[in-house]
């Protein structure tokens, strides 16, 4: 009999119960919406794959079988079954409780997202699992690498839920010590004669220097190159030389100083989703968690617009919940509290 159950018709099996329920085909017919005519060829199939009849048909109505009775009663133990299912699949809908893997590059990860999603995880009523993966590629979550994605590439699958978060402006920067031993540059030809700390990753192909340059030059201008942003960030900050890096960088805590000479590269960040998980509320709640982290509004150097670093050191005094925000990370001053350098050394 296990074959038959392969090309079992479960929508027939309905058709049995509602005219098991009203001991009539028209009654079921009127019940379910449906002709007589279609609910007879239904239980015609079903009755041809068992090899018995399932009721008696006569003038006052359909009664069961004795076969017919135990089909009926296995069925509606299926029909508890179907339902005890859908409730807790709607239950697992609904919870707060339960895994969510999100995908991200290693820097918004570490030093963007991680604070934020301290506070996010110890919000009320929930009991989520988040694992975070720092990844140099973009994630597949059309096939599950991942449940939910930031990402600097816009997803190409038709089929996932996307939209652009955020904009990232990497600007140049360098350690001040190395810009007390070595000076700063003041312009892109000064930049030529400087060290340079370049990241290459998939997400993001480098500083394009060969297009600035010749190739050879800025072949022999990088002294570091690295693939992985809390090194790249680490290398800056303790003055290895110089390199791009998020204009918000400073506010990190490593003693950076911002570099202004009209190099911006601006990179987009895309949030990805796997159209099945946006139907649960642990993974609608990390989504609206997410684009609070990027709302330009509130973190204006995520918008659309280049925002300098001094403006960015400006924003953060007077605001005290982000003024703090990275502390932990390096034990330096206070934005507000640092020297500045001049042509004139430290001030």
């Amino acid at each position: 009999m296990e074959h038959h159950l392969h090309n079992l018709d479960w929508d027939a099996v309905k058709v049995i119960l509602a005219v098991a329920d009203r001991q009539s085909f028209r009654q079921a017919a009127q019940d379910l919406g449906r002709s007589v005519n279609k609910l007879r060829s239904a239980v015609d199939r079903l009755e041809d794959q068992f090899g018995f009849s399932l009721f008696h048909r006569h003038v006052d109505g359909a009664k069961l079988t004795v076969e017919g009775r135990r089909v009926v009663s296995a069925a509606r133990q299926v029909e508890r079954s179907m339902v005890d299912m859908m409730r807790v699949a709607h239950s697992a809908a609904d919870t707060m409780k339960g895994p969510v893997r999100l995908a991200v590059t290693e820097g918004i990860g570490t030093f963007w997202l991680v604070p934020q999603l301290v506070d996010f995880l110890a919000g009320p009523g929930r009991d989520i699992q988040v694992t975070l993966q720092c990844a140099l590629q973009a994630v597949d979550v059309l096939r599950l690498e991942a449940d939910i994605s930031i990402q600097t590439v816009e997803p190409s699958d038709f089929d996932v839920v996307k939209r652009r978060i955020g904009r990232v402006h990497m600007t140049l920067f360098a350690g001040r010590a190395y810009a007390e031993r070595h000076g700063l540059p003041t312009s892109l030809e000064d930049l030529a004669s400087h060290r340079i700390i370049e990241q290459e990753m998939d997400q993001f192909a480098g500083y394009g220097l060969d297009q600035i340059y010749t190739s050879e030059i800025a072949e022999r201008l990088v002294a570091l190159r690295t693939n992985f942003a809390s090194a790249h960030y680490w290398a800056i900050a303790k003055g290895a030389g110089i390199g791009m890096l998020p204009n918000y960088a400073a506010a990190i805590g490593g003693d950076l100083v911002p570099i202004d000479l009209g190099l911006r590269i601006p990179v987009d960040l895309w949030l990805a989703v796997h159209p099945e998980m946006v139907k649960t509320a642990r993974h609608r709640a990390v989504v609206e968690w997410l684009n609070g982290c990027f709302d330009a509004q509130a973190y204006p150097w995520f918008g659309e617009h280049f925002m300098s670093p001094d403006e960015i050191a400006s924003f953060l005094t007077v605001s005290p919940r982000l003024a703090s925000y990275f502390s932990g990370f390096t034990p330096i001053a206070s934005w507000a509290d640092r020297p500045r350098i001049t042509d004139e050394g430290a001030t």
